[in-house]
């Protein structure tokens, strides 16, 4: 808590100097890990802190839907098309493939865990990318809504492979897991979009008619998320893309007839804001306590290798590939590739790291961790540091992506 407590004094000089939240939260819990590491291992609980991210990565995916216009492809559907269904199963294949050929020892269905855990891409590290309106709408758009829909691609993916790996049912079921997916994917559907609906047009009229003030607001949009994720787990879907549809269409809903030109008013958003960025500052100071665990001991280096490679070529090259391959987006080659680096790894990474590490057999379970780990650290260097230094185009200079 002091720590978070000092970042928050000096958050704005630390940001001038490029020090990111993110970067900042995981040193200090590096420091601490160090001087801690005995009661760390005596009291760290992997089954609680799964539990825990999976709940800041609800708030987060819903605080970056309400930044998003223009319906369920945030009107990018050129772009978002291509990296849902063309990029993101390359990139997973090229994952896999690399991870099957630097561990070879590994089975299948582990490499193809390692591709799951170190692929998919959300803006934990890096929140403010997609506030930052130097860099064109559609590109902070189309990343924001890539990341929302992405973890109900790997999920039944990811479950598959766990059962494989773990032996549990084989064959049967990993196709059990992934006959899931629709119905997970229908159920966050139903309860995100439709909870969204109702409770963005209850908002709606509850302020039209002075029924409720934009403090009581705030508390709406603190529960919406946590309880839209709960109750879709709890019905058997994907509680995170139903927790980003929620943010989609609460905001369309909240907003429609309102002279606040398409923007839920800042002041509901203060609440969620905060507390989404405070769960998000304690979870990075606990990544950089826990690897400090992690480095106690040798790391093998072909998991720093792929942790690198996932971070750049595996996910830049099928980025790119595809849009050359399909062409149409309207997307220069400076924006194909900005689209390729911009893939922070965060949350979801974590969420599916301490999955694997609870359900598998030790060897395994410390590989994963280990690329867990090392692909969070690199990514909260790579997007938390670079991401601000890199100067972007400006906005106004790009033509609307064809839709």
């Amino acid at each position: 808590m002091i720590a978070v407590i000092l970042w928050a004094m000096a958050s704005a000089g630390l940001r001038r100097h490029h020090l990111s939240g993110t970067v900042a939260m995981v040193l200090c819990g590096l420091v601490s890990g160090i001087f801690l590491i005995g009661d760390l291992e005596a009291h760290l609980d992997t089954d609680l802190a799964e539990h825990i991210v999976e709940l800041v990565l609800a708030v987060l995916l819903f605080l970056d839907a309400t930044e998003v216009r223009g319906g369920f492809l945030a009107g990018e559907r050129s772009i978002v098309t291509r990296l849902l269904a063309g990029a993101l199963p390359l990139s997973l294949l090229a994952a896999a493939g690399t991870a099957a050929l630097m561990f070879p020892s590994v089975p299948v269905a582990v490499a193809l865990i390692l591709a799951c855990v170190a692929m998919p891409v959300d803006f934990a590290p890096a929140p403010d990318l997609i506030r930052d309106r130097r860099w064109p709408r559609r590109l902070r758009h189309g990343l924001a809504v890539e990341s929302g829909y992405n973890d109900g691609i790997f999920s039944p993916v990811f479950a598959a492979a766990l059962f494989l790996a773990a032996g549990s049912g084989q064959e049967d079921a990993a196709t059990a897991s992934l006959g899931h997916a629709v119905p997970a994917i229908g159920w966050a559907v139903l309860v995100g979009a439709g909870t969204g609906a109702v409770v963005g047009v209850l908002a709606r009229v509850a302020t039209d008619r002075d029924w409720t003030t934009s403090h009581g607001l705030r508390v709406v949009m603190l529960l919406l998320p946590l309880t839209v994720h709960g109750f879709t787990v709890l019905v058997g879907g994907n509680g995170f893309v139903a927790a980003f549809l929620a943010g989609l269409v609460y905001r369309r809903t909240r907003v429609t007839g309102t002279d606040d030109q398409g923007n839920i008013p800042r002041d509901e958003l203060l609440l969620v804001d905060d507390v989404g960025q405070v769960m998000s500052l304690f979870m990075w100071f606990v990544v950089g306590a826990v690897a400090t665990l992690l480095f106690q001991d040798p790391v093998d280096w072909r998991a720093a290798v792929f942790a690198l490679l996932a971070l750049t070529v595996l996910r830049v090259v099928p980025v790119f590939l595809v849009f050359l391959a399909f062409p149409g987006s309207g997307l220069p080659a400076r924006e194909r590739l900005t689209l390729g680096l911009l893939g922070p790894r965060g949350t979801s990474t974590i969420a599916f790291g301490l999955l694997a590490f609870n359900a598998l057999d030790d060897a395994n379970a410390s590989l994963v961790l280990q690329v867990t780990v090392l692909t969070v650290l690199g990514s909260s260097i790579l997007h938390g540091v670079l991401a601000t230094r890199v100067p972007p185009a400006p906005a106004a200079e790009n033509p609307p992506a064809h839709r």
